[in-house]
């Protein structure tokens, strides 16, 4: 690694894509698409794909002029929707939601939707966005498992540390989700940096570890805030608790406890491990919210607290 936000916790992944740490298959097999974005070319490592901000690709060298999903790339079907994680701030560390993207170029159109910034409901419960306005990706290139990102000068506009901190990171969160992405360099207008903004903060070979220091103790990806839910709710997110235990439970729309329950995460302590679990919602309708904390080992109060807004359809 070229350097870290800090000195990262460990992890229990040999690999840093989330998607596969979690175990989710049904959201891992919209992402199948993603390998057309990914550049997943010949077994030798010698294909690269590009995917520009547009969505479109080529590969090179020795390419056969079709999308590696199996279809041609003048195919007059229609483009496929994959379902992706998007990474932005909340309270100073990164926070999770979701986007439906539209095209081969899945890891540029999820990085075009963090430029976009939270909705309305994610800024709501506070949710912002570190990238500054303005800034655009001008490419993503991935091989053997680096993404290559290509960013515009505003990236680095703007902000002192933590905030610089804050923009990789979404960057990092959002390209490794694929399995495709193991690490990911970040180069600007096409040049390699040495680090990104005046603080020089890292830009090259990062990956999940790199931004620990800005990952919350309890970060829940699956549902996204807003979402409309059934039971079984299933939750899912990745942790670094004490003894790798967290706490869950459901409120109704006049802040009531509907159910709670304890879980465990697959490490903790030191390391971040991942949690995934079915809540039965019982007859609960309409708006509810889902809250996930952590209990103090000094005196029993919920701390790491993650809530979110959902409506039980």
């Amino acid at each position: 690694m070229s350097g870290t936000f800090g000195t990262p916790h460990p992890t229990t992944s040999t690999t840093s894509p989330r998607l596969r740490r979690t175990g989710r298959a049904a959201l891992a097999g919209l992402l199948v698409g993603a390998l057309a974005l990914a550049g997943c070319g010949s077994d030798d490592g010698d294909d690269v794909t590009t995917t520009t901000a547009a969505g479109s690709a080529s590969t090179e060298p020795g390419g056969t002029g079709t999308d590696t999903s199996g279809g041609s790339t003048d195919s007059t079907e229609p483009a496929t929707e994959q379902e992706v994680l998007v990474y932005f701030v909340r309270d100073e560390k990164l926070a999770a939601s979701a986007r439906t993207v539209t095209g081969e170029g899945v890891g540029a159109a999820a990085l075009e939707a963090v430029l976009a910034g939270p909705n309305e409901t994610e800024s709501g419960i506070g949710f912002s966005n570190a990238v500054p306005a303005g800034t655009e990706v001008l490419g993503v290139d991935i091989a053997g498992g680096v993404a290559t990102v290509d960013l515009n000068a505003a990236f680095q506009s703007g902000g002192g540390s933590l905030s610089m901190q804050l923009r990789v990171a979404q960057v990092v969160a959002t390209l490794t989700q694929f399995d495709t992405v193991e690490s990911v360099t970040i180069r600007i207008d096409g040049d390699e940096v040495d680090g990104i903004g005046g603080e020089g903060v890292p830009a090259s070979d990062l990956d999940r570890t790199d931004i620990e220091d800005v990952t919350p103790a309890i970060l829940l990806e699956t549902p996204a805030p807003g979402a409309t839910v059934s039971s079984p709710l299933t939750i899912s997110g990745t942790g670094n608790t004490f003894e790798a235990t967290y706490q869950w439970a459901v409120l109704d729309a006049d802040g009531a406890t509907l159910v709670a329950g304890f879980d465990m995460a697959t490490s903790g302590t030191g390391t971040r491990g991942t949690f995934e679990t079915d809540i039965d919602l019982g007859d609960a309708t309409g708006d509810i919210t889902l809250k996930l904390f952590e209990s103090s080992a000094k005196d029993g109060s919920e701390i790491n607290v993650v809530t979110i807004p959902l409506t039980v359809g």
